[in-house]
């Protein structure tokens, strides 16, 4: 109820959307996490536990989000929103915290370009608190602006959970490295078709976040074995 009278129901495609994408990314997770923890084939750190809680919280909280709109519950939608600003808050520093252990775990095993994916990991970071943050800013002004970009925070962790099926793919380089986020920007596609369907026009925010994001996927894995970022990433990450 808002206000005395029914909420609006929300759209379909944000909550079956939703639905989908979480489905892939914990099928995603199934052979590197889900099953090694299961049978104990592989141990993870205790970073690694809470990374992977808090990046799967946030991905089921978009789910009941979404499902809270489509049946017309602003006021539970509005209370948990408060509780996904908190979790947003801890998913940053972890996040950080992961992609430079990672860099000290690859630079024990010998890799030759051990900062290489950790562009890819600043980058998600960088972009999912872009999004989240004007989500958040747009949710009392202008509430179409707020679902199209909190879709765009969640194509952002998709990618990168997408990421844990691509090696399954003979691909060569570089197609191998940007398969997983041009797959996440592909339903881009259809979120620009639900937009003509209800808005009578593609809206702004899909347009940007296509302009923005795939050229920028498509270039990101030479930019990522380029001798710039591999000479700027140790001081980025304090290795200086």
């Amino acid at each position: 109820m808002v206000d005395g009278h029914p909420a609006p129901r929300g759209s379909r495609f944000f909550a079956a959307s939703a639905g989908l994408i979480v489905v892939l990314v914990l099928l995603s997770f199934t052979f590197t996490y889900f099953t090694p923890l299961a049978t104990g084939s592989k141990r993870f750190t205790l970073l690694r536990h809470l990374h992977g809680l808090a990046f799967f919280a946030w991905v089921g909280l978009y789910l009941v989000q979404t499902r809270l709109i489509r049946a017309g519950d602003l006021r539970l939608h509005r209370e948990l929103g408060i509780a996904g600003v908190a979790l947003a808050g801890a998913m940053l520093p972890l996040g950080l915290w992961q992609a430079v252990t990672s860099v000290a775990e690859r630079q024990a095993r010998g890799t030759a370009l051990p900062f290489e994916f950790s562009l890819y990991n600043l980058v998600d970071i960088l972009v999912f608190s872009a999004a989240f943050g004007w989500a958040i800013f747009e949710a009392t002004r202008r509430i179409e602006w707020h679902r199209r970009l909190m879709f765009v925070a969640m194509l952002n962790l998709f990618g990168p959970a997408f990421s844990r099926i691509t090696p399954l793919a003979p691909l060569p380089f570089p197609w191998s490295d940007m398969l997983p986020n041009l797959v996440a920007d592909a339903v881009l596609i259809a979120l620009a078709l639900h937009d003509r369907r209800q808005l009578g026009r593609v809206h702004p925010v899909t347009i940007g976040a296509a302009l923005v994001l795939v050229p920028f996927h498509a270039t990101e894995p030479l930019i990522a074995r380029s001798q710039f970022w591999n000479s700027l990433a140790p001081g980025l990450f304090g290795f200086g």
